[in-house]
C-alpha cells in the first residue's frame, strides 16, 4: 500500500508520522433549568484538531526539523495535506522536540487546528419549544422566514406564541 506523504505549506514529510489523530467534536452546550432539569443545544461541528508524533532520522534530521521548526515560526494558516483526506487550511498550533539531542533520531509532536469552520449550524430538525418562543425566534435564530417555518409546521396555530415543549420542524 502506498501512500501520500503528510505535507505543511512548503514542508513534506519524508516520511509519514508514526502517530496520527484527527479528532472531530461537535460543540454542546447543556443549561440547568430549575425544576425542569437540563436542556441540551447542539452548536455545530467545532474545528478539527490533528495531533501527531514521529521522528526524522538520517543525515539530515536536523535540517529537517528546522525547516518544520519555521513553518510553525512564521505562524498563519496553510494548506494541510494529511494521508487519504482533502487537503483543507490549519495552522500549526503546537510543536514539541522530545528526547535528548544527540546522535539518534529526531522525535517530535505536533498538533494542527483546522483554519476555516466548518458550515453553521442550519438547526435543520425537531425542536422544543421553551416557554415564550414563537416561530419568530426560530426564523431570527436560523436565518428563515416565519412563512417557511408556518408552512413546515402545520401544527402551529399563532406563530407568535408557542405553547412550552410544542415541537417546531426546522427545515
Amino acid at each position: 500500500m502506498n501512500l501520500m506523504t503528510m505535507r505543511f505549506r512548503a514542508f513534506a514529510w519524508k516520511h509519514n508520522p508514526s502517530t496520527l489523530s484527527v479528532t472531530l467534536e461537535r460543540r454542546v452546550e447543556e443549561t440547568a433549568l430549575p425544576y425542569r432539569g437540563s436542556r441540551l443545544e447542539d452548536l455545530g461541528q467545532a474545528k478539527r484538531k490533528i495531533r501527531g508524533e514521529g521522528y526524522f532520522a538520517g543525515e539530515d534530521r536536523w535540517e529537517q526539523w528546522s525547516a518544520l521548526e519555521e513553518e510553525f515560526r512564521k505562524g498563519g494558516p496553510g494548506c494541510l495535506q494529511l494521508p487519504g483526506l482533502p487537503p483543507f487550511l490549519a495552522v500549526l498550533d503546537g510543536l514539541d522536540l522530545l528526547g535528548d539531542p544527540g546522535a539518534g533520531p529526531v522525535r517530535y509532536k505536533f498538533s494542527f487546528t483546522e483554519y476555516r469552520a466548518a458550515a453553521p449550524y442550519e438547526g435543520r430538525g425537531w425542536h422544543q419549544a421553551l416557554a415564550g418562543e414563537s416561530l419568530w425566534d426560530y426564523a431570527w435564530r436560523y436565518g428563515k422566514t416565519v412563512e417557511d417555518l408556518a408552512r413546515a409546521n402545520p401544527q402551529i396555530r399563532d406563530v407568535a406564541v408557542l405553547e412550552e415543549g410544542q415541537e417546531v420542524w426546522i427545515p
